[in-house]
């Protein structure tokens, strides 16, 4: 018995709900996106043709239209360590590529409600990351995936911008101390689950990207939030339907 391996793994977890009947067999995807905000599940839901495969925390769906190749999963709530733990699930399953749209605190002022962010990399300010990966401060995004994202906003004539982002896992201890260094820095932005997914795809060998609709402003350590997060929840949807276009062609 090797002391140094995890009591339970992945494969364990999915073959007993395989043997439970809780989770049914199927040809994985290629793809799965995390989808954290209700808006962009419904608004998806309203516009594609789906199939549900139950056994996984939250909702998990097939776009039919590309044969199974392309999923989502959303509804699992928010933070890294639920992230992380499905996103390892997901590899398990075969799954090579991994992305997140959602919303996220903009650090510096000229980014407004509803601007996209494409991060090239997330500061590992979560608890999750450190149990994948050697401690450096940033996971960085696939570059490719980066780069056919990035040219898919660019056809559509959507601005957007490209920079490293930060993952905490406390939305209630983001320090202005720490929010001023990052923006003086050039930090984009902030989240609460890319670098785990990041980690956690790396350590497996699988690429991923995070890419975000800003919600609220964190600029010059003051939290201002709109009454109208619709901007936002149509950054969502431009970044969706920019990422299916790559992904499909």
């Amino acid at each position: 018995m090797n002391v140094d391996e995890p009591i339970l793994t992945p494969k364990e977890l999915l073959a007993y709900r395989r043997a439970t009947k809780t989770l049914q067999d199927f040809p994985p995807p290629e793809t799965v996106i995390f989808i954290p905000q209700k808006s962009l599940a419904k608004y998806i839901l309203r516009r594609y043709f789906t199939k549900q495969i139950k056994g996984f925390l939250g909702e998990f769906y097939l776009l039919r239209k590309y044969k199974g190749k392309i999923a989502f999963s959303t509804g699992f709530g928010l933070g890294a360590p639920v992230v992380a733990g499905l996103t390892d699930e997901f590899c398990t399953l075969g799954v090579k590529q991994f992305f997140i749209i959602g919303m996220a605190g903009g650090l510096q002022p000229n980014l407004q409600t509803g601007s996209l962010i494409l991060s090239s990399g997330a500061i590992r300010g979560e608890g999750v990351s450190r149990h994948y990966l050697s401690e450096n401060e940033i996971v960085e995004s696939n570059t490719k995936l980066l780069e056919d994202f990035s040219q898919s906003l660019h056809a559509k004539n959507h601005p957007y911008s490209i920079g490293v982002t930060w993952t905490t896992d406390v939305p209630f201890r983001e320090m202005k101390s720490q929010v001023t260094a990052y923006q003086s820095r050039g930090i984009l932005a902030v989240d609460m689950e890319a670098a785990a997914m990041l980690s956690v795809a790396e350590s497996n060998s699988r690429s991923g990207l995070a890419a975000f609709s800003i919600s609220d402003s964190l600029a010059d350590g003051k939290w201002s939030m709109p009454k109208d997060l619709s901007p936002a929840q149509n950054g969502l949807f431009i970044l969706f339907e920019a990422l299916i276009d790559f992904l499909s062609k």
